[in-house]
């Protein structure tokens, strides 16, 4: 009887052990957003032209290359921060510079509002490194 049981708990537990791991793998983080996608909406937010929108593409590809490159790079950490901003601001500028004015205005109220909503997230999550409560 012992043995029987004994039996029977090795196989739920092995059953277990591989069930585990599909359902794990179906709960996985949702896949993320291809970059295109943002663009798109972008394109469609701003009422960009095809020309327009091949050109920020360019300058988005360019950005990112130098931000790869600059994540590769040795160094501090505050001086890498510097250089992120700095890569950005140059990012935007040159992308205000193809929008028109109506454009421009646009994208600097969807920046605010992103931005908005990236500093409620922060602020749900507390302040980075903090200890969790």
């Amino acid at each position: 009887m012992k043995s029987t049981r004994k039996y029977i708990l090795a196989v739920c537990a092995l059953a277990i052990g591989f069930a585990a791991p599909t359902i794990r793998a179906e709960d996985g983080p949702p896949p993320k957003k291809e970059h295109g996608e943002r663009g798109d909406k972008m394109k469609e937010a701003l009422g960009l032209t095809d020309a327009q929108d091949e050109q920020i593409k360019k300058i988005h590809a360019e950005e990112r290359e130098q931000l790869k490159a600059l994540k590769d790079k040795e160094g501090d950490q505050k001086e890498k921060r510097a250089e992120m901003r700095k890569i950005r601001e140059a990012t935007k500028t040159k992308v205000d510079a193809v929008l028109t004015p109506a454009q421009r205005e646009k994208a600097e109220k969807m920046r605010k509002e992103m931005k908005e909503r990236m500093d409620e997230k922060k602020g749900e999550k507390g302040p980075k490194g903090a200890p969790d409560a």
